[in-house]
């Protein structure tokens, strides 16, 4: 390795003086790629290696790419024996993966460039990745590299961080990542936790879907937390209005309210009145008559309802029963009936 001063400047070479009795020639072709010829001018230095002298004339020539390449090599072997991460940028795809620019070229397959499969490498010429030595051939000169241990090493690290510092009833920004049929699955943040359905919406749903969308940045509760499992429950309802505070006006007892079928059974049937606010009609408060089915418009006025264990209970066969006067005195419009004026202040 010497350092040389370009003395002139030909056509297709360089004259560099390397403190000998005679000056090297530096053909154009032995200058790396980053090097643009036409830039180089008199009096620029150039780290270069002696790669060839001629038997007959003891003519010098020189190599500015083999320098280079030389001295990134001990800089690969550097890196490799301390674990380090270094940045090169993609200058060409070949089969099974890129090429890069170290100084010197480096081999990236293509399973190793990210976490996940990598679809037009094209489009990854001309950028920078960040890379870890993975395997090194000393005798050709040889490097292969990995940003995908780079991006899970760095995963791992967030992880464990994450792990130190989360808890139960905490509050949490992540993005969604993945739908189930029984729910959806947030990103914390290098942990994956899970919305189930009935924590995704107060309202009943039957897919993830109808809350949220892959890509959507949520903020979730933490509902619970299984360090060893790494296993987090997750809340996104508790984030949105209680349904129990947006509707008050409207829960009273005598009110009568068009509400939708939610569950069939012998004795009893489960009524959605307001988005997110159930009530049960016992047997006895709908005809057993009529076949009732889930998604079903009916009326229902509210019988009794006990904010403390947020239980309501409804009748259909009293809608009828119910006085055209009794229902104008308590109107649903405005919502305040004998428990309105109550009702909003103690929710």
């Amino acid at each position: 390795m010497l350092t040389g001063v370009i003395v002139a400047k030909y056509q297709d070479e360089l004259l560099v003086d390397i403190g000998g009795k005679s000056e090297g020639i530096l053909p154009f072709r032995e200058l790396s790629l980053a090097i643009e010829p036409k830039e180089l001018k008199v009096g620029d230095t150039l780290e270069v290696m002696i790669h060839r002298i001629d038997d007959q004339d003891g003519q010098l020539y020189l190599s500015e790419r083999r320098a280079r390449a030389l001295k990134t090599w001990e800089k690969v072997i550097e890196a490799h024996d301390n674990d380090e991460v270094i940045e090169a940028t993609v200058t060409q795809v070949v089969k099974g993966g890129v090429l890069v620019d170290l100084g010197m070229r480096g081999f990236v397959p293509a399973s190793q460039i990210r976490r996940q499969p990598v679809g037009n490498l094209d489009e990854l010429v001309g950028k920078k990745l960040r890379l870890k030595v993975i395997d090194l051939d000393h005798k050709r000169h040889r490097v292969v590299l990995s940003q995908r241990q780079v991006l899970e090493e760095e995963l791992n690290a967030k992880k464990q961080e994450l792990l130190g510092t989360l808890q139960v009833g905490q509050i949490r920004e992540g993005f969604v990542v993945r739908l189930a049929e029984f729910g959806a699955f947030v990103d914390l943040g290098g942990i994956d936790g899970l919305i189930h359905n009935s924590e995704l919406s107060y309202a009943r749903i039957k897919h993830p879907s109808e809350v949220v969308k892959i890509g959507d940045t949520v903020s979730v509760e933490v509902m619970k937390f299984d360090p060893e499992a790494k296993k987090v429950s997750l809340s996104l309802k508790h984030a949105l209005p209680d349904p129990w505070v947006e509707h008050a006006d409207k829960l009273w007892e005598g009110n009568k309210l068009v509400a939708q079928v939610v569950k069939v059974t012998p004795n009893y049937l489960l009524v959605e009145i307001v988005p997110g606010v159930l009530a049960m009609v016992p047997k006895g408060e709908f005809d057993a008559s009529v076949q009732y089915s889930p998604g079903q418009e009916v009326e229902v006025t509210l019988l009794t309802i006990n904010h403390g264990t947020r239980r309501i209970t409804g009748s259909i066969q009293h809608v009828a029963d119910v006085a055209p006067e009794e229902l104008e005195q308590f109107p649903v419009e405005d919502g305040f009936g004998p428990l309105g004026a109550e009702l909003s202040q103690t929710v």
